[in-house]
This record gives C-alpha cells, sequence and structure tokens, in this order.
C-alpha cells in the first residue's frame, strides 16, 4: 500500500505543471477512510491536453527521475518509483471511447491528501464512469461498491446519481439500466 502522505506529495509536483482532477479508485479509497491505496492514481488534467503536450509530461518525468508509459488506451502513464514499491499516475482526456462528462468534473470537490489538497470526483461520479465504461472488472467493481453500501461503510445520494447519468447523453439510458441490474435504485 502507498501512504496517501507519498501521493500527495507527487500530486503537488505534478500540480505546478497543471490543473487535474482525480477520477479513479482513489475516489473509494479516499470515501473508505483509508491511509493509502494498492491501487494507480488516475488523474483528468483541466487545463492541458496529455496528448498534445506530451512534452511537458516527459520533461517532468525525466527531472524526477521518473519513467514514462502508457495507459490501456494510449494516454501518459508516469510510473514514480518509491522504494520497493511504484506508483503509477495514468492521465486521461476525452478521446476514443473514454468520456468523463463536463459535470463530473465541475462537481469535483476539494480534498486533503497528504500536506496538499486536490480536487476529487465525487463517488457517486465515480459510480457513473464505472458504469459507463462497463467492463468485467467495472462490474466487479461496482458490486463490492454495492456492498460496502449495504454494510454502511459507503453512502451515495442517489438523487446525485440519477441527475448526473443524464450528462452521459446517448449512453444515459443504459447506465441506468445497468446500475438498476446492479442493485442502485434509481427510480
Amino acid at each position: 500500500m502507498i501512504a496517501f502522505e507519498k501521493i500527495g506529495e507527487i500530486l503537488s509536483q505534478i500540480k505546478e505543471k497543471m490543473d487535474f482532477v482525480i477520477i479513479g479508485d482513489t475516489v473509494v479509497d479516499l470515501s473508505l477512510g483509508r491511509k493509502g491505496t494498492e491501487s494507480d492514481v488516475d488523474l483528468f488534467p483541466t487545463n492541458f491536453s496529455v496528448l498534445v503536450e506530451y512534452d511537458v509530461l516527459r520533461d517532468l518525468a525525466d527531472e524526477r527521475g521518473w519513467d514514462m508509459g502508457s495507459t490501456p488506451i494510449d494516454t501518459p502513464r508516469i510510473v514514480v518509483p518509491l522504494g520497493d514499491e511504484q506508483l503509477q499516475v495514468d492521465f486521461y482526456e476525452n478521446i476514443q471511447d473514454f468520456f468523463v462528462p463536463p459535470v463530473v468534473i465541475e462537481s469535483a470537490e476539494e480534498r486533503e491528501i497528504g500536506k496538499d489538497t486536490f480536487k476529487v470526483i465525487k463517488l457517486e461520479d465515480y459510480i457513473l464512469l464505472k458504469a459507463n465504461a462497463f467492463r468485467e472488472e467495472d462490474e466487479e467493481e461496482l458490486k463490492r461498491i454495492v456492498q460496502l453500501i449495504g454494510e454502511k461503510k459507503l453512502k451515495i445520494d442517489l438523487k446525485l446519481l440519477k441527475q448526473h447519468s443524464e450528462a452521459f447523453e446517448e449512453n444515459s439510458e443504459s447506465v441506468r439500466e445497468r446500475l438498476s441490474s446492479l442493485g442502485f435504485k434509481l427510480s
């Protein structure tokens, strides 16, 4: 597990180069009050194109001794060595079938990670992103979240979930159907 204290230090260095919102599994770890993550950190830059301005990321990685790679959709990934572990920081933007609606980014809230604060999407919006992608691993993650809600370890706003599902445009109906099939009561 990589401590949020350390993750915060790395994100602060990235924040010097661009504004971003945290969109991935880190949202669940923070919502559960965990001290760190076993996962990578997924970022959605808001004032920066990771494809057009790739050289800025490459320079950042080179300056700090970090490695560069690619995500499954060929957007940049920075790999930060941390002793015996490494932290993957994946950068995403709206390309191909990957879509984060503006309302998701605009609704992000400041959360403390380490000694700094960063914008993090709401848990409800993370659920919607997973329902939109709906790969096998997304379905498993959503089932785990339903279980955590049932155990009262997580709490969500169903009204917000339904409202923000509309932002997924032509996919909004299938997103709601997928969530309903997993036990999210949206009607």
